[in-house]
């Protein structure tokens, strides 16, 4: 498998994370997709290629998704079947930037799988043809970046404010209202507005991030006792329980999962799932 990541230049940096192109095949059939708080906009290379993503946690609903989709609205972790005919390229925002930079609700992304061309409109399919065509990895970053730096690339207050508030979530919600000038009223509407989450569920999702870095960093030598009293869970039920919700696994079983698979460091934000691992199989 080759990754490549790509951080787009300021000021489009504000607004996405990073871009990533994913080619070559996997032995697992399965990749699980976390929660981060941000939007992601996936795009297929291979034109006929058709990718099977299951929108939630332990069900059988499914959607064939083809050519480029938006996901990232979902409040769990989604699960993708491997293709090994896919080649895609994937771009990240930040919280709060998509909306921010396209000005496009983001209550049209409430499903996980939504064809961008729905939400981008004919310009994106146009955008679609050129990386087709284009055949250096650079030029189709370039051509991602172009098209975003058409829209208005200003900061405004709303998003000076979500981006302050993602900035210093790890602080108490009163805290960070108070640091913003706005009423609690006012803060949440411009969270809602502008990343579709509550602070709080902001919050949970930050501190699973910081979690999955710290089994990252210490796969060999974790130290359970003290990663469950430095993010603030009540005991080891509490972690677990958590950390299941928004994975759909428990922190052993990631940890097992990044040991396993070497692969598994080269896109932190997913999960390569075992063999065994068949939701079609429920």
């Amino acid at each position: 498998m080759k990754v490549h990541r790509h951080i787009p230049t300021y000021p489009l940096s504000d607004f996405i994370q990073h871009i990533v192109y994913v080619s070559g095949s996997l032995s697992t059939p399965y990749i699980k997709e976390l929660p981060e708080g941000g939007i992601n906009l996936v795009i297929e290379l291979n034109e006929n290629t058709l990718n099977t993503v299951y929108p939630e946690i332990n069900t059988d609903c499914k959607k064939e998704v083809k050519n480029a989709w938006i996901s990232g609205m979902q409040k769990q972790a989604i699960l993708y079947k491997n293709n090994p005919n896919s080649t895609i390229i994937s771009i990240r925002f930040t919280v709060g930037g998509f909306f921010s930079l396209t000005k496009i609700p983001i209550t049209v992304l409430d499903n996980a799988g939504v064809e961008a061309e729905a939400v981008f409109g004919s310009s994106f399919m146009r955008l679609y043809e050129k990386l087709l065509n284009a055949t250096a990895l650079a030029d189709r970053f370039a051509l991602i970046e172009n098209y975003f730096l058409q829209y208005s690339v200003e900061e405004n207050m709303g998003y000076h404010i979500v981006r302050f508030i993602n900035q210093h979530i790890d602080k108490p919600i009163d805290w960070l209202i108070q640091k913003s000038g706005y009423s609690q009223k006012h803060v949440i509407h411009l969270l809602k507005t502008y990343t579709g989450f509550s602070p709080k569920y902001l919050q949970r999702v930050h501190r699973l991030q910081q979690v999955i870095t710290e089994i990252q960093k210490n796969k060999t030598h974790i130290d359970w006792f003290s990663i469950i009293h430095r993010y603030g869970y009540f005991d080891q039920a509490h972690l677990i329980k958590d950390f299941a919700y928004f994975t759909g696994l428990k922190p052993m079983e990631y940890l097992r999962s990044q040991l396993v698979l070497d692969e598994n460091e080269l896109v932190p934000e997913m999960i390569l799932q075992f063999p065994n691992d068949n939701p079609d199989a429920k």
